[in-house]
């Protein structure tokens, strides 16, 4: 299965794409270390395209009581 990881830079991303990867899965990392910015959506597109599924495991700020 093809997955993206949104967040694959970061402590469970990491572990998580490697856990992926070590399944068998075709797994596409992204952050913003990577040139994936998912708040302002540079890069977004170009890293889901083709994938399945997407798992977001980053640590986006809240930006008001409301969001959270």
């Amino acid at each position: 299965m093809k997955i993206m990881v949104a967040g694959a830079s970061g402590v469970a991303g990491t572990q998580l794409t490697a856990k992926l990867r070590r399944a068998g899965h075709d797994v596409t990392a992204a952050s913003l270390s990577l040139g994936v910015d998912t708040v302002t959506g540079r890069g977004l597109e170009a890293a889901i395209a083709g994938n399945e599924i997407v798992i977001d495991v980053t640590n986006a700020a809240s930006f008001g009581d409301s969001s959270a």
